[in-house]
């Protein structure tokens, strides 16, 4: 068996979403150092710390601010699989590689959306950090017992599960916290709030305010998860002498659309961060204003 890729003519067009990507990085970059001095004051972020500072006395750090941080470091997650998608446009190699890794931007921005969305109870969100952080814990547990990791290392997984799940019962005393299943989604219910699939955190990328980006999520899925019918629109399949050959096809407009979107996901995740904290969002803004006038 042979594969080929045919890219075409459009060399000026990689290079306008190489400088599109590498721009909307640089914007975030300038923008994150702003989070470090925390929430401004009166900042949606300053506002659930107060009130979540009083239903925890025991706690030690603003937990407004802690779910914010999280949700930062998601989309600080997100801008560095935005920096391996330009360097799939840089090397031509758009065929098929561009749908996962913009499938992983759009689940670190689902999860930020998710610890952002407006609206919800100062409680509700720091449900939502305590429940993600247990569940980043027991599937660090699982995957060092999946490896055989040596017995000091899975003491120490077990070490920091127990100490999160301990800080998720001083805020919340008495939750469930059991995930016996690794296959199956915790079914905790924490402040009213359920632990959601990436798939259902997803449907919150709307709230973020950038348009067209509604079903995102399933479309990356559609085409990065193993599918014939997927990959029959992007593969021709020949027989040449005694092998077959496999020519993938590139089409300007398809992987344009995912790397736009791509983008646009970061922008909006970034400038939602800025919202909660207060922060200035000029830098992203100026870039978005750029990409949108083809400026670039």
């Amino acid at each position: 068996m042979v594969s080929s890729i045919h890219n075409g003519d459009d060399a000026d067009v990689f290079e306008r979403w190489s400088a599109v990507l590498a721009d909307v990085y640089i914007a975030w970059r300038t923008t994150n150092v702003q989070f470090a001095a925390g929430p401004a004051e009166g900042s949606p972020a300053s506002r659930d710390d107060v009130v979540l500072a009083g239903l925890c006395r025991e706690c030690d750090k603003p937990e407004g601010t802690g779910a914010g941080l999280d949700a930062v470091q998601m989309i600080d997650a997100a801008a560095q699989h935005v920096l391996g998608l330009r360097v799939l446009v840089d090397s031509r190699t758009v065929a098929l590689t561009v749908w996962p890794v913009a499938r992983a931007i759009a689940e670190h921005v689902a999860h930020a959306a998710w610890l952002l969305e407006p609206g919800i109870a100062p409680e509700a969100r720091m449900a939502r950090r305590w429940m993600a952080r247990l569940a980043g814990a027991h599937r660090y547990r699982w995957m060092m017992a999946a490896r055989k990791a040596t017995r000091a290392q899975q003491r120490g997984a077990k070490e920091t599960r127990e100490a999160i799940r301990q800080q998720l019962l001083l805020r919340f005393p008495g939750a469930d916290t059991e995930w016996d299943d690794p296959a199956e989604n915790p079914g905790w219910t924490i402040a009213g709030e359920t632990y959601p699939t990436l798939g259902k955190q997803s449907r919150l990328i709307e709230n973020l305010g950038v348009e067209s980006l509604a079903g995102v999520y399933d479309v990356l899925s559609l085409f990065a998860h193993p599918n014939p019918i997927t990959l029959a629109m992007l593969v021709e399949r020949n027989s040449v002498g005694d092998h077959v050959e496999f020519t993938y096809r590139v089409d300007t407009d398809q992987w344009v659309s995912v790397v736009r979107g791509a983008s646009r996901l970061l922008y909006a995740a970034a400038h939602a961060a800025c919202g909660y904290f207060a922060l200035d969002a000029g830098h992203l803004e100026a870039w978005y204003d750029r990409c949108e006038s083809g400026e670039q």
